[in-house]
């Protein structure tokens, strides 16, 4: 069968808008990597020097999961950071070498520590403090620079110093960051000047095609002292907007990401709360050994889901008691955020166990036993 031009076109376009459909999901979030593993700089590899760098990268991620920069509003939590290596699972030197650095200049030395995430979450728990799990939305980036007369926008280019500073303040922060593609598409849609004056629905339309749920807008500027930087960012339902100033660059790079690693750790971190609730959870579409392993692997990888017990087993079907931290509200937030548990259409409302304990202790319960249920949620394979 032959197709026309107007025919082939037709079906590329159909393809194009099937693939973006379908990578909408994907984009909306992502699973943070290293999420407990941090790197500092150090001067040397001397005992006081690590102390003070341990210290120092516990303090960097606690802030990371709990979006919470003033650690000494936290009581004794300061005494906490005094006792860093209690909490580190593994640690190592290695070199780092700056692009940027003068020829002849030495690699700079950077410890690499990975902290025991179970005990971080004990401590999160025991402080009281809210926590942000490993996935996490995507949001898109806009920066405009000026330099001198001449203004650009950002892209992913690796020789940019600016842009490296963008990835390591977006990694300090734990904050997946998505960088427009500046193809045709994007240069056609939107210019510097859409970026520097904040055209809102420009830059809006423009970054549809990229299905995040957030847009971080920024502009870069030299000032009298230093340096100055306006974010906003702009989300579904409303705008945040914050500045900063430095130095240099890098300063006002930190004070974008600490504006954006803040709002997002705001919206999306669970409140932690000393008492754990337990509530019934159903998943259906568990119909092999393979994705009943999937189900428990995924549970055991939420971070608000302190304790999880397959109690009933029907065809198709498993339903847990799990005992969480922070309200079932947040864990649901969780679920649709990462999608893998589906909710059905119809909802179920939330209501907690109230069993004999030793019908919520039992392994297996019968067909006549009620459940209480929260919603009925569908694994996705």
């Amino acid at each position: 069968m032959r197709l026309s031009i107007r025919q082939l076109s037709g079906y590329m376009c159909l393809i194009l808008a099937i693939f973006f459909i379908s990578t909408a999901s994907v984009n909306a979030a992502v699973r943070v990597d290293g999420l407990y593993e941090v790197e500092v700089p150090v001067s040397n590899q001397a005992r006081q020097e690590r102390k003070r760098a341990l210290r120092k990268g516990l303090a960097d991620l606690i802030t990371r999961l709990t979006g919470s920069v003033a650690l000494e509003e936290f009581g004794q939590f300061m005494d906490v950071l005094d006792r860093t290596s209690a909490y580190v699972e593994q640690y190592r030197y290695h070199s780092s070498i700056n692009p940027d650095a003068k020829a002849g200049q030495k690699p700079d030395l950077v410890l690499w520590v990975r902290f025991n995430r179970k005990a971080i979450q004990k401590l999160l728990r025991d402080q009281q403090l809210p926590l942000w799990g490993s996935t996490r939305p995507e949001t898109l980036i806009w920066i405009a620079i000026q330099n001198q007369d001449n203004r650009q926008l950002m892209s992913a280019d690796e020789e940019s110093s600016f842009y490296r500073s963008v990835l390591t303040n977006a990694r300090r922060r734990g904050v997946p960051v998505l960088v427009p593609l500046f193809d045709l598409e994007d240069q056609q849609n939107v210019s510097v000047a859409d970026v520097w004056g904040g055209f809102t629905g420009v830059i809006k339309s423009a970054s549809a095609r990229y299905a995040t749920e957030n847009i971080l807008v920024g502009r870069v500027f030299p000032s009298a002292d230093g340096w100055e930087s306006r974010w906003t960012l702009i989300s579904e339902t409303d705008e945040q907007h914050w500045s900063g100033s430095g130095k240099n660059i890098d300063s006002v790079v930190a004070a974008g990401f600490n504006g954006l690693g803040d709002l997002m750790a705001s919206r999306y971190a669970l409140e932690s709360t000393y008492d754990a609730s337990q509530y019934y959870l159903k998943i259906s579409a568990i119909d092999s050994l393979q994705a009943y392993a999937k189900a428990n692997q995924y549970l055991k990888n939420v971070s608000a889901i302190t304790r999880f017990n397959p109690v009933y087993f029907a065809q198709g079907n498993v339903t847990y008691v799990i005992e969480i931290n922070g309200t079932v509200e947040g864990l649901e937030q969780v679920f649709r955020l990462e999608r893998r548990l589906l909710v059905d259409d119809e909802v179920i409302p939330v209501q907690p166990v109230v069993q004999a304990e030793e019908d919520i202790n039992k392994k297996v319960l019968t067909e006549e036993t009620p459940l209480i249920k929260i919603l009925d949620y569908r694994l996705k394979l």
